[in-house]
């Protein structure tokens, strides 16, 4: 008799969920299904099987010990059934599964905001966004690939040679401050920021300190400068909030501060000459070893920020006359 159980995925679904709820009433509300249809699925179940998954008490549910040994094997069998569907899926270009991207802070806040919902007709798609900002040594030594991810969108080269890595734009780092603060703690170049208060970036600090890099547009050259200052932050986004609160000064994308340029709530501390240039690249496997659903989020994405970055491109010289 045993050996002709058949095991659905809806019922192995429910009792994965009234594992996690401790209620068949939560359950059903999460699933989408009525209270009375849950109850039968497990009911059923239980009678074919021949033995209580579920202890019954007048709060809630709780797993008996054949449940508790029974619930790693009906999530691993529900993980093999989703990724047998997603396989399938992708055969036939459907749009279904997850896909995951990740970049540091401000891209990632730039895709929620700019990008993500220019992505048409996503299906059953499930995009996660994830943070990964950049540590001390990746800008020389390349960045790691989480075992997770299916684009990331970064400022580094990957430290696995055998992914693609497509540069998307140059983007323009430099030193900013508000107004008031400059105002207050004048500066005339890079090499007075050692007497400045300059708001770190923790996964970039070496000695309590972080390293600014410059390139002087008159002379060409490139340097680099040691800063200090009292206040440490684990993304931009953070030290921009404490530099518009006038607490010192932030090394940030000008791309990412449009707003506060143009309002004047940010300006560059030298606006003529100093700046660091870095690669914006998008780093994803080779086409043929990634899932079609990959490829749609992948060139939606693409295109999109490729065609934000021209239009930009285009709007500058505007801008600056």
């Amino acid at each position: 008799m045993m050996n002709k159980l058949q095991l659905k995925p809806r019922e192995l679904k429910i009792i994965s969920v009234i594992a996690a709820t401790h209620s068949i009433g939560d359950a059903a509300a999460f699933l989408g299904m009525a209270q009375a249809n849950v109850s039968k699925y497990l009911s059923d179940f239980e009678t074919r099987i021949g033995l209580k998954v579920f202890e019954r008490t007048t709060r809630h549910l709780a797993l008996t010990q054949f449940g508790e040994a029974l619930l790693p094997y009906v999530n691993a069998a529900l993980d093999k059934n989703s990724l047998l569907i997603n396989f399938i899926a992708d055969y036939k270009h459907e749009k279904r599964g997850k896909v995951t991207i990740y970049a540091p802070t401000g891209i990632v806040n730039y895709l929620a905001r700019q990008v993500i919902h220019q992505i048409e007709e996503i299906g059953d798609i499930r995009i996660s966004l994830k943070t990964s900002n950049l540590g001390r040594n990746e800008f020389s030594e390349g960045v790691p690939f989480p075992d997770d991810c299916d684009i990331l969108i970064t400022y580094a080269q990957p430290k696995d040679e055998s992914l693609v890595a497509s540069v998307l734009a140059k983007y323009s780092i430099t030193a900013f401050a508000t107004a008031e603060y400059l105002e207050k703690h004048p500066i005339n170049g890079p090499e007075e920021l050692i007497n400045h208060s300059c708001i770190l970036i923790d996964s970039m600090l070496v000695d309590d300190a972080n390293i600014w890099r410059f390139h002087d547009r008159e002379s060409g050259e490139i340097h680099d400068y040691r800063v200090t200052g009292n206040y440490i932050c684990d993304n931009t986004q953070s030290a921009l909030e404490l530099a518009r609160n006038h607490l010192g000064i932030v090394f940030a994308p000008k791309e990412s501060l449009k707003n506060e340029i143009i309002s004047g709530m940010l300006i560059p501390c030298f606006p003529h000459q100093d700046e660091w240039w870095l690669d914006l690249t998008a780093i994803f496997r080779k086409r043929e070893y990634q899932p079609w659903r990959v490829q749609y989020v992948l060139d939606g994405i693409l295109n999109c920020l490729r065609q934000q970055i021209a239009q930009a491109a285009l709007g500058r010289p505007e801008q600056e006359n």
